[in-house]
């Protein structure tokens, strides 16, 4: 049975240092862990059979026994371990020193063993149980195989992007950009300098004015989003993107497998995920950046770790795989695409002063997301992996394939990819205008024309670590294509652009499609409690989209998009006792026809 929690239900308390029995996963820290590097987690589901990888430090074979229906006999299987020397630590890992930790307290051994092995042949729509044992240790954990098309009643899916995960963020409180204030709100608690707020969390400035930092460390705030998702019990878990702080740093990776398949929560062994390549995948962090372009090489090392750790249906081209595939759950395909390499390459300095645009001026999407490294370069350091987006592309001409064949089969359809096309935010504008990021998502708008023409009822994305919603209908016909940003996993609290250099300066509302934000469209309310301002709703927050499909009658569907947020209780000495999960105000409901495409909104 599904657990079901109303929306303002207090799902952690929070005390110290956020006890790992706390927030974490009782089940991960009840586990025995020390044979493990990574304890197991899913991939890749299907009605018949799912993929199950874990990563030890020795490198012995693992046991793995499966028992459930249509099995019989438990099914065991012998699962050697193959090392994979490019995620070792590099000298400057082994020597990294982060003020607040011991040193190395965050390492692991240096040696990554891979065991893994697609299990096949179930039954649709069934819970299996498993366990892997690795040197006499046990680790037990279900899945769910994918229903049948025509046999199933509810379906969910939880989407996250931008968890950007580092040994820092146990440390680190990210500036909270002040958004909207709700009537009667007494105002943000003060930002200056030694001030209660300061004390108790700190302060910074952005856009030369005092912030608050936010009440959660980005580590605390990633461990209890994903514990809320865990209680949700998901079918699925798409990650847009920026899964970590660095595709080239191996203690963001390794921190990302502690919150989800490790000793901080094990959401992956239960439930599978999907996810797609951030840009930050392509980052060597501590170990070069982006390179320069005389050597790409620390993009080839970055990119290299995310396909160690992930694999993905095959999409017909060997040297793109895991970049972009499909999956189908049931009635509902997921399309995964990569948006990091626009060709031909494009970068902000191409574009003279005298020709930037300004304002909202926008003149089209531009072709290139990124503008630190071309394919030349990337392949002159021996990448091979790049998969370009735009038209005429092999990754654009499989996405409308696959687009084409699961409409015709009357699937539900969405996509996601990490830049988002439209955007308030930080990366929302193109390369050609003044102030561009250089990483705009405008050029995945090339899109949209395909997205609507066959039938595509949501696109999910990250990259502005924004929460928006957008709404394209180019044909005005009431039929049009949702567009989410849900950067909000446990990194960067943004808000919105603004049209000018201070906090004061109204939005810049680049995006003419947006429908909604969550430091806007939701007011924070602060209400005094004995003379200290205490937030009680409303405001950004660290977060993810909850999207439900019911079956209806006559082949009909309905899915339903809820973002929901991670709400810090605070107490009259600003201290957070607990956090609740709760929902925002733009809960969206859109209708499925038979054949599987949206209704009119």
């Amino acid at each position: 049975m599904r657990k079901r929690k109303t929306a303002y239900a207090a799902v952690a308390l929070i005390t110290g240092l956020l006890p790992i029995g706390v927030l974490g996963s009782p089940a991960a820290a009840a586990q025995p862990q020390s044979e493990f590097r990574i304890l197991p987690y899913l991939q890749s589901p299907s009605s018949s059979g799912v993929t199950l990888t874990w990563f030890t430090e020795d490198g012995r074979p693992g046991r793995l026994t499966v028992l459930g229906p249509g099995i019989g006999r438990p099914r065991t299987y012998e699962v050697a371990g193959d090392l994979r020397p490019e995620l070792a630590y590099t000298d400057r890992e082994l020597a990294q020193e982060i003020p607040g930790l011991d040193k190395g307290s965050w390492l692991r051994g240096q040696e990554n063993h891979k065991h893994t092995i697609r299990i096949d042949d179930l039954r649709p729509g069934s819970r299996y149980h498993y366990t892997v044992e690795q040197g006499g240790v046990p680790h037990r954990g279900t899945f769910r195989t994918a229903p049948a098309k025509n046999h199933w009643k509810h379906i969910r899916l939880i989407a996250m992007s931008d968890s950007e995960t580092e040994p820092l963020g146990r440390l680190q409180r990210r500036e909270w950009a002040p958004g909207a204030l709700a009537t009667g709100s007494t105002g943000r608690p003060s930002a200056a300098p030694g001030s209660l707020w300061d004390r108790t969390y700190g302060t910074t400035t952005l856009l030369s004015s005092p912030v608050l930092r936010y009440p959660l460390t980005e580590d605390e705030g990633l461990r209890v989003n994903l514990a809320t998702v865990e209680e949700r019990a998901p079918d699925a878990v798409l990650f847009t993107g920026d899964l970590v702080q660095g595709g080239g740093y191996q203690p963001g990776w390794d921190e990302f497998f502690r919150h989800t398949a490790g000793a901080s929560g094990s959401l992956l062994t239960n439930i599978p995920i999907l996810p797609a390549f951030g840009n930050w995948e392509s980052f060597g962090a501590l170990n070069g950046g982006y390179g320069t372009p005389q050597d790409r090489t620390p993009v080839v090392r970055s990119r290299a770790k995310y396909h160690a750790y992930f694999d993905a249906p095959d999409n017909g081209t060997p040297e793109h795989r895991d970049n972009y595939y499909r999956v189908d759950y049931g009635p509902v395909t997921v399309l995964t695409l990569d948006s990091n390499n626009g060709e031909p390459d494009d970068r902000a300095a191409a574009y003279p002063p005298s020709v930037k645009l300004t304002g909202r001026q926008y003149t089209g999407p531009g072709t290139d997301t990124q503008e630190n490294f071309t394919r030349a370069e990337y392949e002159a350091a021996g990448g091979r992996d790049l998969s370009a987006f735009n038209p005429g592309s092999r990754q654009w001409t499989w996405a409308e394939e696959q687009l084409r064949a699961a409409r015709a089969a009357g699937q539900i359809v969405l996509v996601q990819f990490h830049h988002a096309p439209y955007s308030s935010g930080e990366h929302g504008l193109p390369m050609n205008h003044a102030l561009t990021s250089g990483q705009g998502g405008t050029p995945m708008r090339i899109y949209h024309d395909l997205f609507e023409r066959y039938g595509v009822a949501a696109v999910l994305s990250g990259h502005s670590e924004m929460f928006e919603r957008s709404f394209v209908d180019a044909d005005g016909d009431g039929v049009g294509v949702h567009y989410y940003d849900v950067g909000v996993s446990g990194d960067g609290l943004r808000g919105v652009r603004r049209d000018g250099s201070t906090l004061d300066s109204p939005p810049l509302n680049y995006n003419g499609f947006s429908q909604w934000t969550a430091d806007q469209s939701e007011p924070e309310m602060w209400e005094n409690a004995g003379g200290t301002p205490q937030l009680t709703s409303g405001g950004k927050h660290y977060g993810h989209l909850e999207i439900d499909i019911d079956r209806g009658k006559r082949g009909q569907a309905q899915l339903t998009l809820t973002p929901v947020h991670i709400f810090p209780v605070l107490d009259a000495d600003l201290r957070v006792v607990r956090t609740e999960r709760r929902t925002y105000s733009d809960r969206t409901v859109i209708g499925v026809a038979a054949d599987g495409t949206p209704d009119k909104q």
